[in-house]
Order: C-alpha cells, then sequence, then structure tokens
C-alpha cells in the first residue's frame, strides 16, 4: 500500500522560480514542463500569429491539439514577435526578472535578436541560460539542421538494432529529443540553480542531443574502448546477439519480450518454457539456441506465456500495445493518469511526468495556454522584483572582520544589499567601502582592531552585544604573532600558526557571545584549515554556539586573490582561486535566520567557481 502526499503549488520545490520558454516542439517545452510540475511560473514566448508549431500537429483535440496540450498544461503563453524592437525590449524587461531561460534556436540566432545569454546576464547575472540543439553550440555541425532520427543515426545508435533483412529498425520512441535533450537540460538546469544559491551566478547550458545519446550507448561503448571489439548489429547481448535478451513471436502472432540475462532467471525462464537442459547452453552457440527457444514460444499464445509467467520471476513480459498499457491496473494504480489537462470544457489525463508522488501538487485539473494574439507587451508586466534574491538579511546585524580584503569586502556589499547592518572590523581604516554602504541610509560602523593587541580583542568581544553574527574572516591575523592573549592553549601543537590564531579567536568570540547569549559564529578560510577549527571548537571545553564555515579550496593566506590571468607578483602563474563574489553568497547564506539551526556545517567553494 502506498500513499501519495498532496501539495500546493506554494509547497513545491521550484515555486517562485520563473522560467522564459522559447522552445517549440519536444525537447524544450517536456524540459520546462517537467519545471511546471515542480512548482515553476512558465511563460511560454510563442510567435505571434501562429504560435508554437506544435499547436497545429494532430491529432484534434477540444478545438486545439492534444500534442500541445498535453506537453503545456500549467504554462502561460505570451505571444512576441521577435524580430519587433518593441517586443524585443519587453522580453529583455522579462528576461530581468527571470531565473531560466530555455531556448532551442539555432547557434548565433538569439544573438542576433539581441537575447543571448551574454547580453542577457548583464542586467540579470542569476539567469541560467539553457540552449537545447541537436550539435551543440560549436563543432563543425553547430549549424546543421536535424531530427531524433538524424541523431541516433550519427552517433551509431540507430545502426545497433536490426530488422532480419539488415536494415535498422524505426525507433517508435523519440529517444534523443527526450532522453537526450528535455531530460539532460532538467538536470542541469536544476544543477545551476543549486549552484547559484552558493556562488550568486547563473550560466549558459549548452545542451547538445548528440553529446548526450553515447550514454544511451554504453553497451557497446565499453565493448569497443575496453575490450577493443566494436558491437556488430544483431551480434551483442542486447542487440540480438543472445537468447537471453530477445523478443519471441507466439503462436498467435504477438510477441513476447525476455530478458533472462542473469543465470538463475535463465535457468527459470528454460524451466518455464520447457526448454531440455540439452540447448540451455547458449554460449558455446547463441544462434542454435535462439532458434530452440523462439520455436518453444512459439507453440503458445500470448495469453497463455502471460499467464504461465504471471506468478514466475523470470523477467519476461508480452509486448503490449500502448491502448493496453495505458488501461493496465498496475499503472493506473499508481495515479499516474489521475491528473487532467482541461481546455473549453474539454479534459483528458495529463501527460505522466517522472515527478515523484510526494512533489505532485494537488490541483488535479490545469489548463494548458490558449493562443491570445491580443496578449502582447502592452498587456503583460514582470509583475515581481528582478532576480529574485534567495537570502532575506532585514534587520540582521553583522560583523564582518577583514574588510579590507576582496573576501571581506564582497561579503560586506553583499549582505548589505540583502538588507544587513554592518559592523566593519580591520586594522586599517576602509573609508569608501563604508561611505558606500552607508548609501543606502543605514547606520553601518566601522572598528580598528589590531589582533595583537589585547586591548582591541577586548574591544571586538565587547562589540559582539550588538550583533547577529560575526563572520571571521583569518585574513585579519597575520600568518605569525606573538600577541599575550595567545600565549597559551590546549589545541593541537601540529596546527599552522595562523589556523591557531584563528581557532583561538574564534574561541574568544564563542565566549563572548555565550556570555550574552546570543550569536552565531562564520568562519571563513583554506578547506583544510578549517576541518581543523571545526575540530578543535568541538573539542573545546568552550561553550558552543552556532558555527558555520566556508571553505574556499586552495585559498592563500594572503589577503588578494589572483582570479584572473596575470601572474601573481612574485612572477608565478596565477592561481585559480575562487572569485570573492562566489564566497560571499554562502557567507551570506550562513548569516541568513534560516541557517540558524545549521551547526558546524562547512560549505566548500571550489576553484571552479571563478568567476571572469
Amino acid at each position: 500500500m502506498s500513499a501519495t502526499v498532496m501539495q500546493s503549488p506554494a509547497q513545491l520545490p521550484l515555486a517562485g522560480i520563473r522560467v522564459l520558454d522559447f522552445s517549440n516542439l519536444l525537447p524544450g517545452p517536456l524540459a520546462s514542463l517537467l519545471l511546471a510540475e515542480a512548482g515553476a511560473e512558465i511563460i511560454k514566448i510563442e510567435r505571434a500569429g501562429t504560435g508554437d508549431e506544435m499547436r497545429g500537429y494532430p491529432p484534434a483535440w477540444g478545438g486545439a491539439s492534444g500534442n500541445f496540450a498535453l506537453l503545456n498544461r500549467g504554462k502561460t503563453s505570451l505571444c512576441a514577435d521577435l524580430k519587433d524592437e518593441g517586443d524585443r525590449a519587453h522580453i529583455r524587461e522579462l528576461a530581468r526578472s527571470a531565473d531560466v531561460l530555455i531556448e532551442q534556436f539555432r547557434p548565433g540566432v538569439m544573438a542576433r535578436l539581441g537575447l543571448d545569454h551574454e547580453t542577457l546576464r548583464a542586467d540579470n547575472p542569476r539567469l541560467v541560460y539553457c540552449s537545447i540543439t541537436g550539435y551543440g553550440q560549436t563543432g563543425e555541425r553547430a549549424l546543421k539542421a536535424g531530427h531524433d532520427l538524424n541523431y541516433l543515426a550519427e552517433t551509431g545508435i540507430l545502426g545497433l538494432t536490426r530488422s532480419h533483412d539488415g536494415a535498422p529498425v524505426l525507433p517508435q520512441v523519440l529517444a534523443a529529443d527526450i532522453g537526450a535533450g528535455a531530460y539532460p537540460a532538467v538536470i542541469n538546469i536544476l544543477l545551476a540553480l543549486q549552484q547559484r544559491a552558493h556562488s550568486g551566478r547563473g550560466c549558459h547550458i549548452d545542451v547538445a542531443m548528440c553529446d548526450n545519446l553515447f550514454t544511451f550507448a554504453y553497451w557497446g561503448l565499453s565493448a569497443g574502448l575496453a575490450g577493443g571489439r566494436w558491437p556488430r548489429p544483431g551480434g551483442e547481448l542486447t542487440t540480438g546477439g543472445s537468447p537471453r535478451y530477445g523478443i519471441y513471436r507466439t503462436s498467435d502472432g504477438e510477441y513476447l519480450a525476455a530478458a533472462p540475462i542473469e543465470d538463475r532467471f535463465w535457468r527459470i525462464f528454460c524451466d518455464g518454457i520447457g526448454l531440455a537442459e540439452a540447448d540451455r547452453d547458449d554460449r558455446a552457440d547463441p544462434a542454435s539456441t535462439i532458434r530452440k527457444v523462439a520455436e518453444r514460444i512459439g507453440t503458445r499464445t500470448a495469453a497463455e506465456w502471460r499467464e504461465r509467467f504471471a506468478s514466475v520471476d523470470a523477467c519476461v513480459s508480452v509486448v503490449e500495445s500502448l491502448q493496453h498499457a495505458f488501461s493496465d491496473p498496475a499503472f493506473a494504480g499508481r495515479g499516474l493518469f489521475d491528473r487532467l489537462v482541461s481546455a473549453r470544457g474539454f479534459a483528458m489525463p495529463a501527460l505522466p511526468v517522472p515527478v515523484a508522488g510526494c512533489l505532485r501538487e494537488a490541483s488535479r485539473e490545469r489548463p494548458f495556454p490558449g493562443l491570445d494574439p491580443a496578449r502582447r507587451r502592452g498587456q503583460w508586466s514582470p509583475s515581481r522584483e528582478p532576480a529574485s534574491r534567495p537570502y532575506d538579511l532585514g534587520g540582521m546585524r553583522i560583523l564582518v572582520t577583514g574588510a579590507s580584503d576582496d573576501i571581506g569586502q564582497a561579503a560586506a556589499r553583499l549582505c548589505a544589499s540583502l538588507g544587513a547592518q554592518l559592523v566593519l572590523v580591520d586594522r586599517n581604516p576602509v573609508p569608501a567601502l563604508l561611505d558606500a554602504l552607508r548609501a543606502d541610509g543605514r547606520d553601518h560602523r566601522f572598528l580598528a582592531c589590531d589582533v595583537d593587541s589585547p586591548g582591541d580583542i577586548e574591544r571586538l568581544c565587547g562589540s559582539l552585544g550588538e550583533v547577529d553574527v560575526a563572520v571571521l574572516n583569518p585574513v585579519v591575523l597575520p600568518a605569525r604573532g606573538s600577541g599575550s592573549w595567545r600565549a597559551d592553549d590546549d589545541f593541537d601543537p601540529a596546527l599552522h600558526d595562523a589556523t591557531r590564531a584563528t581557532a583561538l579567536l574564534a574561541r574568544r568570540l564563542i565566549g563572548a557571545m555565550k556570555e550574552r547569549g546570543r550569536g552565531r559564529l562564520v568562519l571563513v578560510g583554506a578547506e583544510a584549515s578549517l576541518h581543523a577549527m571545526v575540530r578543535c571548537l568541538s573539542r573545546s571545553s568552550t561553550p558552543q554556539v552556532p558555527v558555520n564555515a566556508v571553505a574556499v579550496r586552495s585559498i592563500a593566506a594572503a589577503s588578494t586573490l589572483y582570479a584572473g590571468d596575470e601572474p601573481a607578483p612574485d612572477g608565478t602563474p596565477a592561481p585559480r582561486f575562487a572569485h570573492p563574489d562566489a564566497i560571499a553568497w554562502p557567507i551570506a547564506f550562513l548569516c541568513s535566520p534560516g541557517a540558524s539551526l545549521v551547526r558546524e556545517t562547512v560549505l566548500p567553494v571550489d576553484d571552479g567557481a571563478c568567476l571572469r
């Protein structure tokens, strides 16, 4: 017995995510349908006058196309003439408020329209931009036209399965459009949204259906790459070369699909069809065994074999019609066809999409968008703030050490832009940063602090009574020092001086927060050092408050991060460090109220997060 927990749209995981979908036909619309089912708002941009080509595809249903209705449930449509500057300007305005954009044009089309990723990210750097094509954005075939069948043919997949006369079999499912187009697009969009939550930056996703199809041929690729024996049509396990994986004709002209690959299933299967022991050695002469299995299966009808194997676990199925499968209680009982798509008084079961039962929204019936020629740029509004903010720091008071450092400045600017009031701490004044921050009207302050001075440390700890979160950026500390407040400690003597100093200061700050009954600490630094510090603090007798950390892999001990291609001052090649902006976003997350229940968590920022 299973239960499906229905959620309202506002509770779904992608609620609040806005998607602009410029695609038509199948790959892009299916991708945006999957996002819509998870709660995203989909604005479908259609060609003025005619709309999506799929609107004209049979079968007709409810005065519209059944194909279009199934793919566009729960979306909103906006007509636009992309050759009209006024419409393009309005689309650019919409893109400022979008989280995701999906397009399916040939490479270069969106650039000519001024709607490419490079152009749009100038106004919305958080935009996740997904391009779906057959051959990708680069390469000698990038501009070539193609459809599902072409992609299957060119990647060698179509040639793997042949009919008895040797001709490739025409597939009856759109494997490239769905499995190599729509699904990879959704997976990568979700990954990009997750990455954006840490980096604050969107990206351009290049989904090439041909590229992704090679995964479908992994069995043949493994034989060719590892064994040096490239697969022959009809000669491999999964292409008809083994009796353990094949389709056999029954006595009434139907077919049985048998896949007893494992030895235990093979024995049960052979017993079930009554194959003699002497005929079961499929490895010595596979072709002979295939003929003998076919002879046995040809002695009974499909119904008889269905009944015979209904209670026998041998990986055997009757090849059913789509109509039969639709009415099969085994599928209907899982609620696959319970939800409806509706229009003009008509309703039919919606396309069952792979969204887990616990994520299915409560509304069983949702319409697909009609094509309203009147809905143009003058009758559509972005209706929300551009580039939605994931963290609200309004009303929070945050102390940031190392305010003269790139990381400290990036964190300060971001936290202030999200509503926080700041106390900036550094040994050097930062008047330019302070003036820039005070432009928002909040009373941001500066506290001069030399961490080798016991008096300054006391003043720093005393300031914690007025803050909610303290961000300890270790560049405020010299690599070595002999401040009297560091004289004795119970930490691992093998710790690097800078790590020891940071851990000691962190313990002092934790103690001060505990005395005042409030506060959280966010550590920033190299991954290895942070893990060592967190271990030290967790073993410390100092009463604990929530301690989180942002780990920058391979971060420099110095305060300057060389994120470009310029060499370091000593002439050594520039290391690929994470950009300060990429580090600031996880800092802001750990400062947010929602992170207050997270204890001793380290969020990594990879070198690969480097932003140009």
